[in-house]
C-alpha cells in the first residue's frame, strides 16, 4: 500500500511539474504561435473555396493540359517531319552545302563548283516544295491544324482569365 501511495504522489508532483511547465511563458508562446497557424490553415483551406478560386485553379489545370497536349503534338510534327524524310534530306543539304563551300576555296575549277550550287539549289527547291506540300496537307487535317488548335485552345483560357 505504501509503495501505491509514493507512486500517486510521484504522479501528482508529475502532473503539477507539467501544469507548471505549460503555465510558463514560452510554452504559452508556442500555443500561441500553433493557435496562429491553425487560423491562418483555416483561412486559406476556405479560400480555396471561393468560386473564384476554384475558377482559377480549373484554369490553370486547363492551361496545363493545354501546354501538354500541344507538347506532344510538336513531338508528332517532328516524327512526321523525321519520316517524312524532310528532316534527312535537310540535312544531306547542309552537309552538300558545306563541301560545296569548302571546294570552292581548294577548288580551280569553277564550272565545276557552279554546277555543284545549280544542283544544291535544285534540291533546296524540291525539299521546299515538299515541306510546302507537307505543312499543306497538315494544316488541313495533320499536325499542324492539331497544333493550332491548341494553341486556340490556350489563348481561349489566357482570355477567359482576363474577363
Amino acid at each position: 500500500m505504501a509503495e501505491k501511495l509514493r507512486d500517486i504522489k510521484e504522479t501528482a508532483s508529475d502532473a503539477v511539474e507539467i501544469i507548471r511547465e505549460l503555465g510558463s511563458p514560452e510554452v504559452q508562446q508556442s500555443l500561441e504561435k500553433i493557435k496562429d497557424t491553425a487560423t491562418m490553415a483555416r483561412e486559406i483551406i476556405e479560400s480555396l473555396k471561393d468560386p473564384e478560386m476554384v475558377k482559377n485553379i480549373e484554369n490553370m489545370r486547363k492551361m496545363v493540359e493545354s501546354f501538354e497536349n500541344t507538347s506532344a503534338k510538336m513531338e508528332n510534327i517532328t516524327m512526321e517531319l523525321k519520316n517524312s524524310g524532310v528532316l534527312g534530306e535537310t540535312g544531306d543539304m547542309i552537309k552538300s552545302a558545306k563541301n560545296t563551300m569548302n571546294s570552292v576555296g581548294d577548288s580551280k575549277n569553277i564550272g565545276e563548283v557552279a554546277d555543284a550550287i545549280k544542283e544544291m539549289l535544285r534540291s533546296i527547291s524540291g525539299l521546299v516544295e515538299e515541306v510546302k506540300l507537307t505543312v499543306a496537307s497538315s494544316k488541313k487535317d495533320g499536325v499542324i491544324h492539331d497544333a493550332e488548335q491548341a494553341v486556340r485552345e490556350t489563348r481561349s483560357i489566357f482570355t477567359e482569365e482576363k474577363k
